[in-house]
């Protein structure tokens, strides 16, 4: 358990050291499950989350422990959105996350910010993200620690979303192009044309992955 008492001093680090800035720390509700097996124990989850906001943004930072006593698993994220201000249209989110065990470190990041225009900015806007993602294996020293990146644009017009195009690669090879395109009609319906390609790294060429037709019903006024 002494990745936990770890992980509880640098929760506790964090909210002192935002006890300056915040007005309030709150200890939200804890989750807590356990989970069994013909009569044996065979894993739980345990998660604190801290809400520290502020006036401006939506801060919570949530400790999280899984898996079995004998091989735990520790996590601790960080998210912060911006609260909605009549202001500023546009609107940024960000996250960072880490997790380790005995087997693998884990880091991850995420940003993305809003950008409004036309004469309803809140209706019609550009949402631009990225999601970064790294791991390192402990229990294999020396091996080359594995990352990934995903840049995304979505575009929404009159608060329906139109489509999004995503850009993605790493060191693991399998770089791609995700695009989507979404086309609500008058019948109750979103009709989305997926396609996913990628460059296999032996013959330098680019193939399609994968391609979907999706339609999901949508309820109507009536």
């Amino acid at each position: 358990m002494k990745g936990l008492a770890v992980s509880i001093g640098a929760i506790l680090a964090a909210a002192l050291a935002a006890g300056g800035a915040h007005a309030q720390v709150i200890v939200q509700k804890p989750d807590m499950s356990v989970s069994a097996k013909d009569g044996r124990f065979t894993g739980y989850s345990a998660a604190v989350p801290l809400d520290l906001s502020t006036d401006t943004e939506k801060v919570t930072l949530t400790a999280k422990s899984v898996g079995t006593l004998e091989n735990p698993t520790y996590a601790l994220d960080l998210n912060l959105v911006q609260k909605p201000d009549d202001d500023r249209v546009g609107q940024r989110s960000m996250g960072v996350g880490a997790s380790w065990n005995d087997r693998e470190a884990r880091v991850r990041s995420s940003v993305s910010k809003m950008f409004g225009f036309g004469i309803l900015p809140r209706a019609n806007y550009v949402r631009v993200s990225m999601d970064m993602d790294a791991s390192q294996a402990i229990a294999v020293p020396g091996k080359v620690p594995v990352a990934r990146a995903n840049l995304r644009s979505s575009l929404t017009l009159d608060g329906k979303p139109i489509g999004s195009i995503a850009v993605g690669g790493g060191s693991t090879g399998d770089e791609g192009v995700d695009l989507s395109l979404t086309r609500p009609f008058d019948i109750p319906a979103e009709f989305t044309v997926s396609l996913r390609g990628a460059v296999n790294p032996r013959e330098q060429q680019w193939r399609l992955q994968d391609s979907r037709l999706m339609v999901k019903l949508v309820k109507a006024s009536w």
